[in-house]
């Protein structure tokens, strides 16, 4: 169950990433993380943090709330 979380919610943020034309790249950059780690969270292998959560709101300009809606 957990794990299907954190797929979906991965799978958020790099929609939300790709919508806004950031190479995984550019995005760990700007919110000052490891690339490998972004894609990691974006396959659903690890479990990111609520900093690492909040970075990423900032760079793409959401709500926690907007990154959190999933389907």
């Amino acid at each position: 169950m957990a794990s299907d979380f954190y797929k979906k919610l991965g799978g958020r943020i790099r929609e939300l990433r790709q919508k806004q034309m950031f190479s995984r790249e550019k995005l760990s950059e700007l919110a000052d993380m490891n690339t490998y780690y972004l894609g990691e969270i974006e396959r659903g292998e690890k479990k990111p943090s609520l900093d690492f959560l909040i970075k990423i709101c900032n760079v793409l300009k959401i709500k926690l709330h907007e990154l959190l809606n999933l389907k």
